[in-house]
């Protein structure tokens, strides 16, 4: 039998041309080692894919289908084909072709996966997600998949049981950048709920009896991974949850008081720790605590004097009350292996950030009036406190990122240079800046913020992701102008609501930026914050000082007393911490906005329309306008906003460009 395959080190060598992306090279290769192997299955495959890296998707179909005709159960064949037919918008022809090759070998997880992502983008989430299970049982380590899984898990619900979704959920919670935790924490819940045995363990918690099972309770919370990752990344966004933390916290606190030192405590109050810091302490507290944290605090630091050993646990317990960098006695404390994770958590970036204060650059002396409240908010609540978020799974060129976007650009007749200057314009603690820093290649990312507490918070967290296209700078949006620079593309998000006058922040903005240019805005709608206006209203009648012991003493008023407000904002993420609380409800300065009004700004600033940023309520605005041209007239959103009046709940993000 005459052998239909070249040597392996020939294979070797195209395939090397390929990644050395010697395209002319390799194709030459290619048609020399046909002539002798013409019915090659291996050289036909990656001279296909050579095609379709070229995109010339309709050349390399008919190569991929030779394949699977020299080779009906070659599965790469099939594989290659289903993603040309993809790419050729032949969906039902690519699902069964990647049906075929789960058929062929059932741990082809790549299969699964694009799979999901047709599924996903057809919006049968629950179909997607269980493709996305599917490729990550076959493979664990599959990192796009787990990207994939994330995205389907922000704008969908399991409400079912599982038997595989948390050990995914652990995986997702415990990594530093492929998701924010708040976008899948309502999934995260109802996994504990339905997969696991934490209803039991909070029903002990309501027992009459409750204090004398506490240490069943522990360890039983103890076995619950899930859980106590989740308690370490984000304020759990449930009243349930922190009405239980409250009551352990608080009978916790009581045995070590009384010198009942179980270790079995260790493990549970180290994730409880994480979760009040995280919360900034927003759970209530008795006076009989707080006497009993201010004895247990004298007792450590006497012996810290003494040079007397202290007890994990005491100081435990005392960081789920206050952080540890508020006591004076924390620096003088070597921490054991145990406590290192909470010590550098509470302490040792706090001082990171306060060391580095003096290196951020600052361009302007704060003048407007509103500006210095909304600062000094900030430099007291740096908001929000974070621990993990959603990057880039690679850095791409601004063309290439502007191609997944539906906006009403031209990306032949747009130039952008090859190296670009963002500004994001009130970055707060960094959580859109560093994004964008991930996301786009040959990118010089400003980030400028009011609050230099803000600011350090964000250069830590950049410096801990290993980002260095960041510059941090301190100013108002005001005097932007001493940048003396203008930019390729401003992301401002959640900032010019907040201003004195939101049209001159605007205004501002708009100078600072090239023409044709373009710019993410986001602003707070007017309709989808009724609830937030009332609430605000019955603070300012109440003449509510802003304090940490008021903003807590309202929320619990509001939670007993005021049950249709707290009710319109249960799920809010901002309810469950202290400066996601007072940005939410006690903000010092909140415009609301129309898209009437928003198209009148833009009329006088000579800036364009051009799209909506979210998928998601894109999708939902396309189910009942079909035409293409009304994604982009504000005529239109205006009356879907009318008829749904929440889709904007999480503001208006939107494109538009400077011409």
């Amino acid at each position: 039998m005459i052998n239909q395959e070249p040597d392996k080190k020939t294979i070797e060598n195209i395939i090397s041309l390929f990644n050395e992306k010697k395209y002319t090279e390799m194709q030459n290769s290619i048609n020399d080692i046909l002539k002798d192997f013409p019915n090659s299955v291996l050289v036909n495959n990656i001279a296909g894919v050579l095609q379709t890296e070229l995109k010339n998707y309709d050349v390399a179909k008919k190569i991929f289908k030779k394949v699977i005709k020299l080779n009906p159960k070659y599965s790469d064949g099939f594989y290659n084909l289903g993603n040309i037919c993809n790419h050729l918008k032949e969906v039902d022809k690519a699902i069964k072709f990647f049906e075929k090759v789960i058929e062929l070998d059932k741990n082809y997880f790549k299969a699964y996966n694009n799979l999901g992502n047709i599924y996903r983008k057809k919006n049968l989430h629950k179909k997607a997600l269980d493709y996305y299970i599917l490729s990550l049982n076959a493979n664990p380590n599959y990192l796009r998949a787990y990207y994939n899984l994330a995205g389907v898990l922000q704008h969908y619900t399991l409400n079912e049981k599982n038997d595989y979704i948390n050990k995914f959920y652990l995986y997702l919670l415990k990594q530093k950048i492929i998701v924010r935790p708040y976008a899948i924490a309502k999934n995260v819940i109802n996994g504990l709920y339905f997969n696991s045995d934490l209803e039991t363990s909070l029903l002990a918690i309501d027992d009459i009896i409750f204090p004398n099972n506490l240490n069943k309770i522990i360890k039983d919370l103890n076995n619950n991974e899930l859980l106590l990752q989740f308690m370490k990344v984000c304020p759990i966004p449930s009243y349930k949850f922190e009405i239980n933390f409250i009551k352990l916290r608080r009978e916790i606190l009581n045995q070590i008081y009384n010198l009942n030192l179980d270790k079995i405590y260790l493990k549970f109050l180290i994730s409880l720790s994480a979760q009040c810091f995280l919360n900034e302490y927003i759970y209530v507290e008795t006076t009989n605590e707080l006497q009993k944290i201010k004895k247990i605090s004298k007792k450590i630091n006497i012996a810290i004097q003494k040079n007397k050993n202290v007890n994990d646990l005491e100081i435990l317990i005392l960081s789920c009350y206050l952080p540890l960098n508020s006591f004076s006695w924390c620096k003088r404390i070597n921490p054991s292996i145990h406590m290192q994770y909470i010590y550098d958590l509470q302490f040792t970036n706090y001082s990171i950030e306060k060391k580095q204060l003096s290196s951020i650059k600052s361009i302007s002396k704060i003048e407007n009036h509103v500006s210095k409240k909304v600062k000094n908010q900030y430099e007291e609540n740096p908001y929000p406190r974070w621990t993990n978020l959603g990057l880039s799974v690679e850095a791409r060129n601004i063309k290439e990122v502007f191609k997944y976007k539906e906006l009403n650009i031209s990306l032949e007749k747009d130039n952008f240079p090859k190296k670009i200057e963002i500004l994001v314009a009130g970055c707060g603690t960094g959580q859109h800046a560093i994004t964008s820093a991930s996301v786009y290649k040959n990118a010089k990312i400003y980030a400028l913020d009011l609050s230099f507490n803000s600011l350090s918070y964000a250069k830590r967290k950049a410096q801990e992701l290993g980002l260095r296209n960041m510059s941090f700078i301190q100013g108002d949006l005001l005097d932007l102008e001493k940048l003396n620079r203008k930019f390729d593309l401003i992301e401002c998000v959640g900032v010019l609501h907040h201003m004195d006058d939101p049209f001159l922040g605007w205004k501002t903005l708009t100078k600072n930026i090239k023409n044709n240019s373009l710019m993410y805005i986001g602003l707070y709608s007017k309709k989808a914050r009724e609830n937030i206006s009332r609430i605000r209203t019955k603070i300012n009648n109440l003449k509510i000082k802003t304090t940490k012991e008021n903003i807590t003493s309202f929320r619990k008023d509001m939670i007993k007393n005021f049950k249709t407000e707290w009710r319109s904002i249960e799920n809010s993420p901002d309810f469950y911490s202290t400066s996601g609380v007072r940005d939410l409800l006690f903000h010092v300065q909140e415009h609301q906005f129309t898209i009437s009004k928003i198209r009148k700004y833009m009329e006088d600033l000579n800036l364009v329309f051009v799209g909506f940023e979210d998928t998601y309520i894109t999708e939902r605005f396309k189910k009942f306008y079909s035409n293409p041209h009304d994604l982009y007239s504000l005529d239109k959103w205006e009356e879907f906003e009318i008829n749904n009046p929440r889709i904007f709940s999480g503001m208006y993000q939107f494109w538009c460009k400077k011409i």
